[in-house]
């Protein structure tokens, strides 16, 4: 699963508008050291610009509209220019590899018809135009080269459309949006997923999701804890998201899914009328093997079964795990609270949750119990939110027979276990049984960090800023502490995730780019540069 998620750093990890705005004051440097020498070289830049412009625009203005056709006629001239000096070749001589990246564009927009081609034939136009008849010819005919390569490389990746991906991967790079998503439709399967909502005293929601929040920034399910802490919290309650079971085979891979699996929340909310006063079970905390589990109740069954692991990774329940073991009156919640180990789960690790589960269910009910929730938000802390999202930091308070538990939920992907043991250290301390720490798995901002992809909760935020806000939010939680109602309901939704099937062909997709992606970039740019810079 990390391999998948570097996989899409490697892949996904730019940002449209930075690279748009470097592409163009490079662009007018460059137009200024090729004017030296050329003097019509910022005009004839201009003017190629000008016709990508038009060309991506009349492709489909609707997606492709003013801004992203500059984003995108931007990159493609800095290219050519910067090879046109790299090499001291005359203005626009290498126009066909910025025909390229646009054409690759282009086809991520309509990538079963031979649209990509009008790219390569303006290149062939201003080859014929500048007296270039070999270069018309070249450019002509890489639209072929382009084309035959497709079959050769979705036989290589198992049946997807890798050249249609990484056509949808620049698209999205340059729109900033959904552009990929339907390259991830075509994987995907419909299936039934639930989540698990808690409303505690008629203020607080409390969704665990089966729904796995990724795979990625603004694609699909990426932005489902940030949508669903939108819209639950726009109808005047706060929001706490956990990720229950299943990895990314669970990714809604459109934002239509999310929508809906916020409107199934939402309408479930407003209509849990029926809270009853709370009825809880003991907090424990169970260590079997390489597996620990902390049994913690929000005053109702299902109580929270939150795993999380001693010496591998802490990084998903996956579904064959999940279906392997009993989890009685609990729910299994995933932890992902600890980024260091090998991500693994061993059959011995299996048989320890199960027996962890087992041990948990006998849990003594409480004879007193209560619950309260706080909450800060993350802007403060990460404005940005690539470490701390929206959804800020929680902290949930039980108590039973006068025995406090705490847990803390951070909305972001992964912990810091530095910052997990001072936080759980600072609350023993101060007298709380059990306490664990969580985050939500959001993907919010995969794609931002070094090396993995993402950052970890506690990465580069100041730890003693992170203690202030839990601080903040166990003071809320201590002080709205009481016998509140409790409302559960279990909702299931519909919608296109990855699947199974589709998680396999991209994870082998990642693994055959990082194999042969040099050699595919290799034929879909070099070869053409080779070829100008031989014949121009």
């Amino acid at each position: 699963m990390r391999a998948f998620e570097r996989g899409y750093y490697l892949l996904f990890g730019r940002s449209g508008l930075r690279v748009a705005l470097y592409a163009t004051l490079l662009l007018a440097a460059l137009a200024v050291v090729e004017g030296l020498v050329h003097h019509l070289a910022p005009l004839l830049y201009a003017l190629y610009a000008a016709g990508l412009f038009s060309i991506l625009l009349a492709v489909d203005r609707a997606v492709v509209n003013p801004r992203r056709s500059y984003y995108v006629a931007a990159v493609s001239t800095a290219a050519t220019a910067a090879l046109d000096v790299a090499f001291g070749k005359p203005p626009l001589a290498f126009a066909l590899v910025g025909a390229i990246v646009s054409a690759l564009v282009i086809q991520s927009l309509r990538c079963e018809l031979p649209a990509f081609v009008l790219p390569l034939a303006f290149a062939a136009t201003v080859y014929y135009a500048m007296g270039r008849p070999v270069l018309a010819v070249l450019a002509l005919s890489y639209a072929l080269v382009i084309y035959g390569l497709k079959p050769v490389i979705r036989r290589w990746a198992g049946g997807i459309d890798a050249v249609c991906m990484f056509s949808s991967f620049i698209y999205s790079v340059f729109a900033g949006d959904d552009g990929i998503e339907d390259v991830f439709r075509e994987l995907g399967r419909v299936e039934r997923v639930p989540l698990h909502v808690y409303l505690v005293g008629g203020r607080h929601v409390v969704v665990v999701s089966d729904f796995h929040p990724g795979p990625f920034r603004h694609i699909g399910g990426g932005s489902l804890v940030d949508v669903l802490n939108r819209e639950v919290e726009g109808t005047g309650f706060r929001f706490t998201f956990l990720h229950g079971v299943g990895s990314h085979e669970r990714d809604p891979v459109t934002g239509e899914g999310v929508r809906k699996i916020a409107a199934a929340v939402k309408s479930a909310v407003l209509e849990m009328t029926d809270g009853r006063p709370p009825q809880g079970v003991r907090p424990a905390e169970v260590v079997s093997g390489d597996v620990k589990i902390v049994g913690f109740s929000l005053g109702t069954a299902p109580h929270l079964a939150v795993v999380s692991r001693l010496r591998s990774a802490s990084d998903d329940i996956p579904l064959w795990v999940a279906k392997r073991v009993n989890p009685g009156s609990y729910l299994l919640v995933d932890a992902q609270n600890k980024f260091d180990g090998v991500v693994q789960w061993l059959e011995e690790d299996v048989k320890a949750l199960s027996e962890g589960l087992r041990v948990l269910q006998g849990s003594p009910q409480c004879r007193s119990f209560s619950v309260g929730v706080g909450k800060v938000g993350g802007e403060a802390l990460d404005p940005l939110g690539h470490e701390i999202g929206p959804g800020g930091v929680s902290a949930i308070v039980n108590e039973c027979d006068g025995e406090r538990a705490l847990l803390v939920v951070f909305d972001g992907n992964n912990l810091d276990w530095g910052l997990y043991g001072k936080i759980v250290d600072r609350y023993r301390r101060r007298g709380y049984a059990v306490v664990e720490v969580a985050t939500t798995d959001t993907h919010r901002a995969t794609g931002v960090g070094f090396g993995r992809g993402y950052r970890i909760v506690g990465e580069h935020i100041d730890h003693g800023k992170i203690l202030e806000a839990v601080d903040l939010a166990v003071a809320e939680a201590e002080r709205l502490l009481g016998p509140h109602a409790v409302s559960y309901r279990r909702v299931e939704v519909e919608a296109e995730v990855m699947g199974e099937e589709g998680f396999r062909k991209i994870q082998r997709a990642v693994r055959i780019y990082k194999r042969v992606g040099g050699l595919v970039l290799g034929a879909v740019f070099l070869a053409p540069t080779a070829l100008v810079t031989l014949f121009a």
